[in-house]
């Protein structure tokens, strides 16, 4: 029997997520095959219709195959659903590795950046006020040094903000999709922070250059902003 954790969700969601998180981080390889039904419901104590349904779960994410009279096999990472918000917090669940992270920064950095540029050239007054407000929220916060989640989910807030505001349903969409590896990432950022000062005049300039409309200096301040991150993040991440 599996120990039992404070998480939100049916059974079969759990042993998914337990499965799910031993594939991802390599307990299960690709091209393995997963215990047979029977075994899988002795080692999580429950029926197969619970087994059944969490492989359904996985499959759908293409993490593993099914086919009759071959078994279960897992998938190559070519194939998983790497967008897939599961699938990106079991990783990072299961090692917080510097290839994630990388993988992670890079593709912020071919869109936070123009999400800048739209949300300064389009954003109304409102939208750009709104900005200012998530900003003011984050710099409180961090000056105040009080509660490192706090100071996380602000700027967390403050990215999705500014992605929400370029009115791009891709960047939207893809901005929804890592939310999880975004918060967690920020919540990193946030604890192993050792200048707020200098951080938060990073942000600052994000801010000033949209509420400016300087679309194009928007951009560039917030390539500073994620390389200036990534920098942090890397030395703090697994080496892989």
């Amino acid at each position: 029997m599996f120990e039992r954790e404070p998480i939100v969700g049916t059974m079969s969601s759990q042993v998914a997520r337990i499965i799910g998180t031993k594939i991802v981080g390599g307990e299960y390889a690709p091209g393995d095959s997963l215990p047979i039904e029977g075994d899988l419901c002795t080692q999580y104590g429950v029926s197969r219709t619970t087994i059944r349904e969490a492989i359904k779960h996985l499959a759908g994410k293409r993490l593993i195959d099914v086919q009759p009279k071959i078994g279960t096999r897992v998938l190559p990472f070519t194939d998983w659903n790497l967008l897939d918000r599961e699938v990106l917090s079991w990783r990072l669940t299961a090692q917080f590795d510097s290839k994630i992270v990388e993988d992670i920064f890079e593709m912020r950095l071919c869109f936070e950046p123009r999400a800048c540029h739209l949300a300064a050239r389009y954003g109304s007054d409102d939208d750009h006020r709104l900005i200012e407000k998530r900003y003011t929220k984050l710099a409180g916060i961090v000056q105040s040094g009080n509660d490192v989640r706090l100071a996380a989910q602000a700027d967390l807030e403050f990215h999705m903000t500014i992605i929400n505001l370029s009115q791009n349903g891709m960047f939207i969409t893809i901005g929804s999709a890592i939310k999880a590896a975004l918060r967690v990432s920020s919540e990193m950022l946030q604890r192993h922070a050792t200048h707020p000062s200098e951080d938060l005049a990073l942000y600052d300039d994000v801010r000033n250059r949209i509420v400016r409309r300087e679309a194009d200096d928007a951009a560039e301040a917030m390539t500073r902003l994620l390389k200036a991150s990534l920098a942090r993040v890397l030395p703090i991440t697994t080496k892989i």
